[in-house]
C-alpha cells in the first residue's frame, strides 16, 4: 500500500469533526480494505486493526465516533438505539468499548443496576457534559448510576476518560476507578457518595494523571469518603482540580505525587474532617486552596520524611489545625514555607496554625516561613529547637538559612553554606 494513500490522523481528526456522513469504518474498508484481514489473521483486534488502517499507532489511532446526535460520523450511543425508551443501553455501552479505540457518548445513559462499565486498555472515552447537583441533572453527555461501587473502571492500561459527567448516588457508590499504567482522567464532572476518583489497584502501578475535573458530593463527615485517593500508585499527577462535600477532599498514600492547584472546600456537605491528607513520603503538596469546614486540619501530613509543602492557602473553622503534623517523634528532610494559613476571623479562631505535638526532632527541616491569623497559638514556626544539642547545634541537621535555637542556653544560629553561625 502506498504512503499516499494512508489517511493521516490530522486528516482523520477534520474529517470526525466535521460529522461526516460515511462511518470511518467505511473509510477505512475503502483506503486499506486490503490490510485489514492481514493484520486481524497476525492476532491484532478488528478495532486496532482499523485504526492501523486509518493512519494510526495499534492501540491509539481513532477507529470510529460513537455518540454524537443523529448526523452521521459514527455509531451513536444515546439515541437511535431499539430499546423501548430510545437510549443505549449498559449492553450497547460495553460492546461499543470492546469494538472501537474512541467512544463518544452522545446524552445521558443510566447505568443503574448494570455497572461497572469496564474501559478496555488503550481506549477513550469521551463526552461534553456538566452535573448541576442541585437539580440532580446532567446536562449534555454523561453516565448515571445508582448502585454501590464504581460506575466506571479503568481496569487496564493507558485509557482515558475526557469530558463526560459521571454521577452515582447509590450508597457506597462511586463514580471512577482507576487500575492501569498511565491512565487519565481529564475534565469529567463527577458525584459520588464514596470515591469520587479511586486510584488504589490490588498491584502496584504507576503515572495517574488527575487534571481539571470537578469531584462533588454530600457525603462530608459523615461517611468515609475521599474525593480523590491516589493509594499503590506511584507518580501521580493531581493538577487543577475542584474537590468539595467528601470527609477527606485529597489523600495521597504513595510517594512521589505532585498535588498542585486544587481548589477543595465543604459545601455542599455540611462538614469534613480533612481538605488534603498525605500519608506518603516524598510528596510535593504546592499551591493548592483549602477550604471550608475541616474538623481536624486543612492539611494532615502523616508521613515523617521528604514532605514539601509550601504557597498553599489554608483556612479552617474554630477547633481545627491548619497543618497538621502527625508524624510520630522525628519530622525528616521536609520544606513546610511560604503557606498562608488563616482561621475565620477574629471572632472565629481556629486552633493551631501548624500543630506538631508529638515532634521532638527536626532533621534537615525547614520550617520557616509561613504566615498565619486567628488562631489561637502558631505552634510550630520558623525557630527550631536543637534539643539538648549542647554548644554548637550539628550543621548536618538543617537546610541552609533555618534558624535553630540551642534550648541548653537559649542561643539561636543560622544554618550557612560552612556550618552554623550564632546570630543571638
Amino acid at each position: 500500500m502506498g504512503r499516499e494513500e494512508v489517511v493521516t490522523a490530522e486528516q482523520l481528526e477534520r474529517l470526525v469533526d466535521r460529522r461526516i456522513e460515511r462511518r470511518l469504518a467505511e473509510m477505512t474498508n475503502e483506503y486499506a480494505s486490503g490490510r485489514v484481514p492481514d493484520v486481524i489473521e497476525e492476532g491484532v483486534s478488528r478495532r486496532e486493526a482499523m485504526a492501523i488502517a486509518a493512519g494510526g499507532v495499534a492501540g491509539y489511532g481513532v477507529s470510529t465516533l460513537v455518540g454524537g446526535d443523529g448526523s452521521g460520523g459514527g455509531t451513536i450511543v444515546g439515541e437511535g438505539t431499539d430499546d423501548e425508551d430510545g437510549g443505549a443501553t449498559a449492553a450497547d455501552l460495553q460492546q461499543a468499548l470492546e469494538d472501537e479505540s474512541l467512544v463518544r457518548i452522545s446524552g445521558e445513559i443510566d447505568l443503574s443496576g448494570e455497572t461497572p462499565i469496564t474501559i478496555p486498555q488503550n481506549t477513550i472515552l469521551c463526552g461534553n457534559g456538566v452535573y448541576r447537583q442541585s437539580l440532580d441533572r446532567i446536562g449534555g453527555d454523561g453516565l448515571r448510576a445508582d448502585d454501590e461501587g464504581p460506575l466506571v473502571e479503568m481496569s487496564e492500561n493507558d485509557i482515558q476518560v475526557l469530558g463526560l459527567a459521571v454521577v452515582n448516588t447509590g450508597e457506597g457508590g462511586d463514580a471512577i476507578s482507576m487500575n492501569g499504567f498511565s491512565g487519565r482522567i481529564s475534565h469529567t464532572d463527577l458525584f459520588a457518595t464514596r470515591y469520587g476518583i479511586d486510584c488504589a489497584p490490588d498491584e502496584r502501578t504507576t503515572e495517574p494523571r488527575i487534571n481539571f475535573n470537578r469531584v462533588i458530593s454530600t457525603t462530608g463527615a459523615d461517611g468515609e469518603s475521599v474525593g480523590i485517593r491516589v493509594e499503590n500508585m506511584n507518580d501521580a499527577k493531581v493538577i487543577n482540580n475542584i474537590v468539595a462535600g467528601f470527609d477527606t477532599e485529597i489523600a495521597i498514600l504513595l510517594e512521589s505525587a505532585i498535588v498542585s492547584l486544587n481548589h477543595t472546600y465543604t459545601f455542599p456537605a455540611s462538614g469534613s474532617s480533612v481538605g488534603i491528607r498525605v500519608d506518603a513520603p516524598a510528596v510535593r503538596l504546592v499551591n493548592n486552596r483549602i477550604e471550608g469546614s475541616s474538623e481536624r486540619a486543612g492539611i494532615e501530613i502523616t508521613a515523617s520524611e521528604r514532605s514539601i509543602v509550601s504557597q498553599n492557602l489554608v483556612q479552617v473553622p474554630p477547633g481545627a489545625d491548619g497543618i497538621a503534623l502527625d508524624v510520630g517523634s522525628e519530622l525528616i528532610d521536609s520544606f513546610i514555607a511560604y503557606n498562608q494559613i488563616e482561621g475565620y476571623s477574629s471572632d472565629e479562631i481556629a486552633s493551631t496554625a501548624i500543630s506538631a505535638s508529638n515532634v521532638d526532632t527536626f532533621d534537615r527541616c525547614v520550617v520557616s516561613p509561613n504566615t498565619a491569623r486567628h488562631f489561637e497559638t502558631e505552634g510550630l514556626t520558623g525557630v527550631v529547637e536543637a534539643a539538648g544539642a549542647g554548644g554548637t547545634p550539628s550543621a548536618q541537621r538543617y537546610f541552609s538559612y533555618q534558624a535553630v535555637e540551642n534550648i541548653d542556653d537559649n542561643s539561636l544560629w543560622m544554618k550557612a553554606s560552612e556550618g552554623m553561625y550564632r546570630i543571638a
